[in-house]
């Protein structure tokens, strides 16, 4: 039977409102022409989409969101590149910064993305990503959803909103009419009595109604009581020959494949010509034009794996050999994905344990964790930098009890390389030494336990470098002060330092320079939080020199972060203001997420100190983080920020509060000076709430503990909100040396801020009306007509927008300046 398509005006007149929402969802369950529509429809339109299938597996997210970029890449090589070089976002200001560069692309015409399968994803972030994605609303920027379930995702809510458009199984099933179009079209024989059957059994369903027309032509009668597998068996499966059967089933163990790869898999030198044959008798199987590659319908897939029994003995040859493939396509996390089913982890292993394979992702593949959990420790041992590898992932990705395990692992893994005779020595002391500097993971942040291995390390590396802990890891884990992580107990911040300054000049010395500068830069936080500010100043300068000879960009960040605090202190705002903004410049060209996210903070941090919260990063005003992130958003710095932003914006019912809880966060690394903060953050809501005794009570209290350490920035830093208090502290306890200082101190900085040219946040009339417009859901052509301007006029004050607000999009810039008074929220329909 000649493979026919019938033209749906009905299916394409829903499909035309695409251009009307930014998302559109074509939600039904398996066989009722999902894929088709929308590829016809776009056919037809002369459309060239971004089209994205996914498949059945449980790759990991950043296997999934490489493949997105790969597509992406096909239309705009630099957006593709770019996004993933930032990695899948798994947090707010992540998002954001995807969100950014997607508003940016190179794209002359509307944008069509089109996301086919997407119910096979099941990912929960992905899934907050669209949202984020529709709800912005970008220029001339479409999705297109085709799934069996949306899933997780907020449709409702997105539908109530004119976020999105859903065409249902309802919409998409074949009415009786285009049932008899198809029927008459495929076979011009077929009798009304058929038709009526096939109308009745099918019920629209399009892919049984092509099934039924196969057995009239074969002679089943329509109607006849059969399961869908038999069906196929019937019609498709049982008409070819035995080794086209066997094709067949092999193909099975891919999702989609090329002639080529198919022809590697099989071994049959004829498959670009069986291909053919099938795909034009068969419509359960087609070519992809946009992806160059053959899918097979999961109608008939369902059905063909169901058969794999049959070539039971050949199965784990099959995927290994399909492992053999992606290892020469450097598609490594999906070959060793194959090579598992194929029953080859030693495979996988030696590739793993190869220095040059080396990448903390290649660790992570579809079924690596049940694999290292399931392996026999013997032939772990034998490859023991793979072992390591997924050691170092699972303490990253773990907790304290996560630690506790690790720890027993690698014990018994030095252990057995201390002992085990007929090991070369010098690869025993590159494996004890990679095993001493994985186990520093198990105690991170105390700073003599993790360091006592260094000597051990430098003498069993013998110069050489470590395969595992590379320049390019994050040193300080997302925070934007080294000495914050490491600071645990009251009246030990100058030891701690000292210890960095001592210890930590060793890590670059066998990792090819992570870390470098670090001991400048433990001189200069110390010096900034005691009040040394030459000192401070100086040593941050150094650090930062230093750090540029290893490309130490989180060194860089944290040492200028010390500088424009103290140029705060010293009324060079504006000077400070532009630091912080060549500091982003550089930073984002990185591109990398966790250095994106540690900009944020260090944003919210000054621009809460100077009560500028229409410039804090949304997320950081609204406490909207994951405690999952908590590893990578300064191990509880980001915690601090939102204490800070709160306190700018005089929410002080809401700021006691998260004094109380923020002790959680503080806690599981103990970190000192977030606690002190923190202890600032319950004095100025007593403060504010309950008067000046209150206030002094709860200051006093964390006064005693920083006294201990000559800490004053944190207070002085908050000078504004604590003056009155510290001014009576002061009178009561006249002969109190540390209270006098501290006081001058905050009178120094209370009068830079009034001196200060602090820039005020401003926006025109003009550019009010553009961004409330925006807000009630106009398009940028829509707002022009509107205002009488050109909609290239639309777009250069929203940027404009965006630059004051320091915002990345439109929901950001809304919400921001609704949030501060820029823009009533009564104007605002979202």
């Amino acid at each position: 039977m000649k493979i026919q398509f019938l033209k749906r005006e009905r299916i394409n007149d829903q499909l035309a409102e695409i251009y009307d929402y930014p998302l559109t969802i074509v939600e039904a369950p398996m066989g009722y022409g999902k894929t088709t529509a929308v590829r016809n429809f776009l056919e037809m339109k002369k459309i060239k989409p971004i089209w994205i299938t996914f498949q059945p597996e449980n790759g990991s997210a950043d296997y999934k969101w490489d493949k997105v970029c790969e597509e992406i890449g096909k239309w705009d090589q630099n957006t593709g590149q770019t996004l993933k070089q930032l990695g899948f976002p798994v947090d707010v200001p992540q998002m954001d910064q995807v969100l950014s560069v997607l508003s940016k692309m190179n794209t002359d015409d509307s944008l069509f993305m089109v996301l086919d399968d997407y119910h096979l994803t099941a990912y929960e972030p992905l899934d907050r990503l669209i949202e984020l994605i529709v709800t912005e609303r970008i220029e001339d920027f479409h999705l297109i959803i085709i799934t069996r379930s949306s899933g997780n995702l907020n449709r409702t809510e997105l539908v109530a909103k004119g976020f999105c458009r859903m065409m249902t199984q309802e919409i998409l099933k074949f009415t009786e009419a285009e049932v008899r179009d198809y029927c008459t079209m495929m076979m011009e024989t077929i009798s009304e009595k058929d038709l009526q059957k096939i109308n009745e059994y099918a019920g629209g369903w399009i892919t049984l109604t092509y099934m039924l027309l196969l057995g009239l032509e074969k002679g089943i009668p329509v109607g006849m009581n059969m399961t869908i597998d038999e069906l196929i068996s019937l019609t498709l499966f049982d008409a070819y020959d035995e080794s086209t059967q066997a094709f067949l089933i092999k193909l099975s163990i891919m999702d989609s494949f090329t002639a080529e790869q198919a022809q590697f898999i099989t071994g049959d030198a004829h498959t670009a010509d069986t291909l053919k044959k099938i795909r034009n008798e068969n419509s359960f199987i087609y070519f992809d034009e946009v992806n160059h590659s053959y899918q097979i319908h999961f109608v008939l897939l369902d059905f063909l794996r169901s058969k794999q029994n049959l070539i039971a003995t050949e199965k784990q040859d099959l995927y290994c050999r399909l492992g053999e493939w992606y290892l020469d396509k450097m598609n490594f996390t999906k070959a060793y994905a194959c090579f598992y089913r194929g029953g080859e982890i030693k495979r996988i292993l030696e590739h793993l344990n190869n220095p040059e394979n080396i990448r903390n992702e290649l660790a992570e593949f579809e079924g690596s964790g049940e694999m290292f959990e399931k392996a026999p420790i013997a032939l772990l041992r034998q490859y023991p930098i793979a072992y390591l590898q997924s050691i170092l992932i699972a303490l990253i990705r773990g907790n304290e009890q996560t630690a506790i395990g690790c720890r027993r692992q690698l014990d018994q893994l030095e252990r057995f390389y201390n002992h085990q005779d007929g090991i070369e020595q010098t690869y025993r002391n590159r494996v004890l030494a990679e095993i001493n500097i994985i186990k520093k993971f198990t105690v991170f942040n105390h700073i003599e336990e993790s360091t006592a291995a260094n000597e051990l390390i430098l003498s069993l590396l013998n110069g050489e470098q470590s395969y595992i802990l590379l320049r390019e890891n994050e040193f300080t884990f997302g925070s934007p002060h080294l000495t914050y992580n490491y600071f645990r107990e009251p009246g030990l911040y100058q030891k701690t330092a000292q210890l960095i300054i001592e210890k930590f000049p060793v890590y670059p010395q066998y990792t090819n320079g992570c870390g470098t500068g670090s001991e400048y830069l433990a001189r200069a936080e110390y010096s900034l939080e005691t009040g040394n500010w030459d000192e401070a100043e100086r040593n941050s300068q150094k650090a930062i020199y230093k750090a540029r000879t290893k490309d130490q960009y989180s060194i860089i960040i944290c040492a200028n972060f010390v500088l424009i605090r103290l140029m705060i202190l010293q009324g060079k705002i504006t000077a400070a203001l532009n630091r912080l903004g060549e500091l982003e410049k550089e930073i984002q060209e990185v591109r990398n997420p966790i250095f994106n996210t540690t900009m944020d903070i260090c944003k919210g941090y000054i621009y809460a100190n100077l009560k500028q919260t229409e410039k804090i990063p949304y997320w950081l005003q609204i406490g909207d983080m994951n405690t999952a992130d908590l590893f990578y958003q300064g191990i509880a710095f980001n915690y601090l920020v939102y204490g800070k932003a709160v306190t700018a914006s005089r929410n002080y019912i809401k700021l006691e509060i998260l004094a109380e809880s923020f002790v959680e966060y503080f806690t599981i690394y103990h970190n000192q000076l977030g606690f002190i903060h923190n202890g600032i953050f319950n004095a100025i809501a007593k403060y504010y709430l309950y008067g000046v005794e209150a206030g002094i009570v709860a200051l006093n209290k964390i006064l005693s503990e920083a006294h201990l350490d000559g800490i004053f920035m944190p207070f002085v830093e908050n000078a504004p909100d604590l003056i009155e208090m510290l001014r009576e502290i002061c009178n009561r306890q006249p002969k109190d040396a540390f209270i006098h200082k501290l006081l001058s101190i905050s009178e120094v900085y209370m009068q830079s801020l009034e001196n200060g040219e602090l820039p005020q946040i401003c926006l025109t009339q003009r550019e009010q009306e553009v961004l409330r417009l925006t807000a009630e859901g106009l398009k940028r052509e829509e707002i022009a007509k509107r205002l009488y301007i050109a909609p290239a006029t639309v777009k250069t004050h929203l940027q404009n927008v965006y630059k004051k607000l320091d915002v990345k999009g439109k929901n950001a810039a809304i919400r921001t300046a609704v949030k501060n008074g820029l823009l009533f929220a009564e104007r605002s329909s979202q």
